[in-house]
């Protein structure tokens, strides 16, 4: 029987002391260790996007579950369960209370990630891309729980827009009707993950860092319960042609429907098998862009609490 939140939440020294002091903290989700990314990229990035944070001036707090326990800045150790132990869950909003319930190791999306941060008041959140509505959605009704989180919660979430396997205009116009402010670093445009810029376009384009901070400051002012989006594009160097992309999409896609892939099976399959026929570019620019999305993070997360 749990008694209390300490009995299901535990926080590291180093946020807990940002918490009370009030000092800034960039939370990170953990599924991109056990099942966006391959081993040893997995932990590789981890903890660089750690180090992206930290060397901006906040603080970072990584979140996952080890064996049922909700730990909110996991240390090297747990990172290695969550890269390297089989049977690790994913778990979203759904299904983490089963996960805690069942002593599970489990790591967290970018749905349960801000929910778990909102309760501690951590405001940032870094990612590499949300989810989204599924291709062929209107038949399946596939829409990630990523987006009702961000509409039920007051997070800042800093992101390469929604992952490029999905149908990126309707996820644009979802986010709007969800009433979520998308505004762009340095861009007019929501990008396309793996590559740099869709044709959808954001509310509002910022330049400096300390503008997207004054915006954030204004915005929690005027009590704005839901979500600000912070787009971020995939470093140039490491973006792909958006007509490849789209090739190897379709080309995943035909194999996946061959073999009767679906549900939360797809995704993971999807990104593999893109992976795989893209020579490993997708993986490189996706390693990318998760790094630099901590990195503007940390930065505006400092700025906001300057």
């Amino acid at each position: 029987m749990y008694n209390s939140m300490h009995e299901i939440f535990d926080l590291s020294k180093k946020v807990q002391e940002a918490i009370n002091r009030k000092k800034p903290i960039v939370a990170l989700e953990s599924t991109l260790i056990s099942h966006g990314l391959p081993y040893p990229e997995n932990i590789k990035v981890a903890n660089e996007s750690i180090k992206a944070v930290e060397d901006n001036g906040a603080i970072a707090a990584t979140i996952g579950i080890i064996k049922g326990k909700v730990k909110i800045g996991l240390s090297e150790e747990d990172i290695q369960i969550l890269a390297k132990e089989k049977n690790v869950q994913k778990v979203s909003n759904h299904n983490i209370n089963l996960s805690i319930f069942n002593k599970e190791n489990a790591a967290t999306t970018v749905a349960s990630t801000i929910s778990i941060a909102s309760k501690f008041q951590i405001r940032f959140f870094a990612t590499g891309g949300i989810g989204g509505v599924h291709l062929n959605a209107e038949n399946t009704n596939d829409v990630s729980a990523d987006l009702y989180a961000l509409s039920e919660n007051s997070n800042f979430v800093i992101c390469s827009g929604a992952k490029s396997i999905l149908d990126l205009s309707k996820t644009n116009e979802l986010l709007e009707t969800l009433g979520i402010t998308r505004i762009g670093y340095q861009t007019n445009y929501m990008p396309g993950f793996w590559y740099e810029e869709t044709e959808n376009k954001v509310d509002n384009k910022f330049d400096e860092i300390h503008e997207i901070s004054s915006f954030l400051k204004l915005n929690e002012n005027i009590g704005n319960k839901k979500s600000i989006l912070i787009f971020n594009k995939v470093p140039l160097e490491k973006a792909i042609n958006k007509n490849d992309v789209e090739i190897l999409i379709n080309n995943a896609t035909i194999k996946a429907n061959r073999n009767n892939i679906s549900g939360k099976e797809l995704t993971p399959f999807l990104i593999k098998e893109i992976n795989e026929q893209s020579k490993n570019e997708t993986l490189n620019a996706n390693v990318s862009l998760i790094i630099n999305n901590a990195n503007l993070a940390g930065k505006i997360a400092k700025s906001f609490y300057s």
